[in-house]
Order: C-alpha cells, then sequence, then structure tokens
C-alpha cells in the first residue's frame, strides 16, 4: 500500500510543477520566469523540481505533450476521411487553430521563445501529429493531388507555415487581424503550397 501511496504522490507532485509552471509562464513569460518562481507556486523544494524536470525547456515539451495528443486524435479522424486532399489540408490547418485556441497560453508558450521553438520543433518531428502529416503527404502525392515534393520536406514545410500563422494568432499583441482572417489566410498558403490545382 505504501508503494501505491507514494507513487500516487509523486504523480501528484509532479502534476503539482507542471500547473505552477503553466501559471508562472503564463503570468511572466518563458523568458523571465525562474524555477525558484515554479517551486514556490507548487510548494515544492527546489530539489523536488530536478527529480521531475531537467530544466524550463523540459516543462514546455512536458506542457506540449497534452494539446498534440488531443491534436493527434482529432487529426486521425481528419485523415481517415473520404475528402480531397484541398479539404483535409483546410481541416487540418482550422484543426490547429482549434487546438491552439482551446490552450492559447500553451501555444503562445510553444511558439514564442527561440529556445521553445528548437525544443518543441525537436518533439514534434517524433509525434504522431507528424508522422500522420507525412503520411497524409505520400499518401496524396501518390494520388497526384499534392505537387510533386518530398513528403516529409512538405510536412516539415507545413509546420513552419502552421507556427508562423500561431505565432500571429497567438503570440503576437495586439493581433494583427481577427482570428478567422488569419485562419482564412493560413488555408490559402497551406493550399496554394501544396496542391496540385486548388480551386
Amino acid at each position: 500500500m505504501a508503494v501505491v501511496e507514494r507513487t500516487q504522490s509523486e504523480a501528484q507532485r509532479r502534476v503539482q510543477i507542471l500547473n505552477a509552471a503553466r501559471n508562472v509562464f503564463k503570468e511572466k513569460g518563458y523568458e523571465t520566469a525562474t524555477i525558484s518562481e515554479i517551486v514556490k507556486q507548487a510548494g515544492v523544494a527546489q530539489g523536488t523540481f530536478y527529480l521531475y524536470f531537467d530544466s524550463k525547456k523540459s516543462i514546455v515539451i512536458e506542457l506540449a505533450r497534452l494539446p498534440m495528443a488531443e491534436m493527434a486524435e482529432k487529426l486521425m479522424k481528419i485523415l481517415s476521411g473520404t475528402e480531397p486532399f484541398e479539404e483535409l489540408l483546410r481541416n487540418f490547418v482550422r484543426l490547429g487553430f482549434e487546438v491552439g485556441a482551446e490552450s492559447p497560453d500553451l501555444c503562445r508558450l510553444m511558439h514564442m521563445s527561440s529556445e521553445n521553438t528548437e525544443a518543441v520543433k525537436e518533439f514534434e518531428a517524433h509525434s504522431d501529429v507528424t508522422r500522420q502529416a507525412v503520411g497524409m503527404f505520400e499518401r496524396f502525392r501518390s494520388s497526384g493531388q499534392m505537387v510533386d515534393m518530398n513528403p516529409v520536406v512538405a510536412s516539415e514545410m507545413f509546420r513552419i507555415i502552421m507556427t508562423g500563422a500561431m505565432q500571429l494568432a497567438f503570440a503576437t499583441d495586439p493581433r494583427p487581424a481577427p482570428l478567422s482572417e488569419i485562419v482564412r489566410a493560413t488555408e490559402i498558403v497551406v493550399v496554394r503550397s501544396f496542391v496540385t490545382d486548388p480551386a
């Protein structure tokens, strides 16, 4: 019984630290937030922090896992449809913004800092979302609906376009245009970049 209790309390401490980090990042921003502030808000000792995370960057990766997992699950449904490539791409773009709007603080955190961008980019490179995107591009390249491009390169270019769009939508203050306009512009850029004969 003691092992179960210890495991539960360890899991709870990890969640406490993650929640505190998210609050501190939201309040102070990633660059100015300190581990001292995170542990103070979490109510744990500084040494406890390092039992679970080795840096602020590792917390960002952990915080990114939830929206990425949600995105992968929803994307699977989108990609299992029979719509033409252009419509699937539009739905993929909309999904990215939908997930971003549900957690704008995490979206901002993932796309604001250059240090985070590199860490998140590395995480995303091995994510289910990336594997699904590569599979989608392979499928439509072979059907002739996609411009002739390496699917891995296409997936990375798509990620770069979406990252820039997410920065405009969630990390730029004030936002340069309404969210709906940014979504529509992103759809146009993505469709024109990858679809052989866009409508």
